[in-house]
């Protein structure tokens, strides 16, 4: 977190506890994948870029237990994408809107495909900062929010109605889900 977002993970509603499964969507340089890794999290850390993975991320990986990078973006379908990689400014790189930027071809999944592929049995917090993808990232996702109900940290200052647009993804995925909101993000958790 950066720039007056906040922590990505409030003490009073969801935080990582040892042994969680994590998904950081959108882990740019894995600083909080980092974080996850070292409160005994299992980190698995989406970043579609290649070369912010192999510039960057790979190192935090090496440099911390349990952080599998996984080089794809996230979306509500599979397929590739064009992804503008800003440079100058990693944070605020983005699936494709516009022209003039370095961009790469990248791979897409859902998180209800992902977790079926690699069998996973659960996932206890899901972290996402993915630049206004994370409506598209979370209606990939129904399976494993109604099925695993992990914790959520979303970022919801990239798009104007993000804060009820999410919020509504998220309960009709799961009725269950507590939705807090903070000025740039919501957590969500299920009691």
């Amino acid at each position: 977190a950066f720039q007056g977002e906040g922590s990505y993970e409030n003490p009073a509603y969801v935080t990582v506890k040892k042994g969680d499964v994590v998904l950081d969507c959108g882990a740019n340089l894995g600083l909080y994948s980092a974080v996850a890794s070292r409160e005994g999290g299992t980190v698995y850390a989406f970043e579609p870029s290649k070369f912010i993975v192999d510039k960057y991320l790979h190192i935090t990986a090496e440099q911390n237990p349990n952080i599998f990078v996984v080089n794809r973006a996230l979306s509500d379908k599979k397929g590739e994408a064009e992804f503008i990689v800003e440079e100058t400014h990693l944070g605020h790189s983005r699936l494709k809107d516009e022209d003039g930027k370095r961009t790469e071809k990248v791979t897409v999944t859902t998180i209800d495909d992902y977790a079926r592929e690699q069998k996973l049995e659960r996932i206890d917090f899901i972290k996402a900062d993915i630049e206004g993808a994370e409506r598209d990232m979370l209606r990939g996702a129904i399976w494993v929010l109604k099925h695993f109900a992990p914790k959520l940290s979303v970022c919801t200052y990239h798009l104007p109605d993000d804060p009820e647009v999410l919020e509504k993804i998220i309960k009709q995925a799961n009725p269950n889900y507590i939705i807090h909101h903070e000025p740039k993000k919501l957590y969500a958790w299920c009691r």
